[in-house]
């Protein structure tokens, strides 16, 4: 009888090691640490339903994402397809659809006009007080490029050609998105001269030489 206790024991032990594997101990080891917790709760997040609509125009040249928490640069002004090279004329307005940066001047260090003059526009901010800071957009001083994979969120199936029809691959809140490469702040492993970059004709990824000029879109962490 003890024999059968035991073993009984056993079993349900391995039942509960199971469950628990399911909600967060994806190393095995029968408790479930802070980082895999919250890997567990995104995973349930992403297949949530979203009340309202996912992107939501903030009405001051913003997009928030409500899936990612992410708040987006929304395009303005100048006809899509048009192309402006920033590195060689004067691009006052950084949120010109047809701007078009290099990402480096140097060979590899992000010192091209993507960082020195768009990023930089977009966060050249001042204080009064040495406290208060104004003249950054939106009221924010930490706009940055978009890794790969935050830039691939944005891309939409059902929008444009990816959706069977046509323009970009791209949720029209984002305002005016040109038809081709946008620059990712995400190198190629092995070959910090090459950095990848996303498609909003087809959604595509690729990589390119970083001397090289293409659109751009800023992203910041929200709130």
């Amino acid at each position: 009888m003890r024999t059968i206790i035991l073993a009984s024991c056993v079993l349900a032990l391995t039942v509960v090691h199971a469950d628990a594997q399911c909600l967060g101990d994806f190393n095995g080891d029968g408790k479930v640490t802070i980082d895999e917790l919250i890997t567990a709760v995104n995973n349930s997040l992403s297949n949530c339903q979203l009340s309202g609509p996912r992107f939501v125009d903030n009405g001051d040249g913003t997009v928030t994402d409500k899936k990612t928490g992410l708040m987006w640069e929304k395009k303005t002004a100048m006809v899509v397809g048009s192309f402006v090279d920033c590195s060689t004329t004067m691009c006052s307005d950084p949120h010109d659809v047809g701007n078009a940066y290099k990402w480096t001047a140097s060979g590899t260090a992000p010192d091209g006009v993507l960082f020195t003059d768009f990023l930089a526009k977009l966060n050249n901010g001042a204080s009064t007080d040495g406290t208060a800071i104004t003249g950054c957009f939106a009221g924010h001083c930490d706009w940055r490029l978009p890794t790969v994979s935050e830039l691939q969120t944005i891309v939409d199936p059902i929008q444009g050609l990816c959706g069977g029809g046509s323009g970009r691959c791209i949720n029209p809140t984002f305002g005016p998105t040109q038809s081709g490469l946008y620059w990712s702040a995400t190198t190629l492993a092995g070959n910090p001269s090459l950095a990848w970059l996303v498609d909003f004709n087809d959604g595509s990824l690729s990589v390119d030489g970083e001397t090289f000029r293409f659109y751009a879109r800023a992203v910041r962490n929200a709130p």
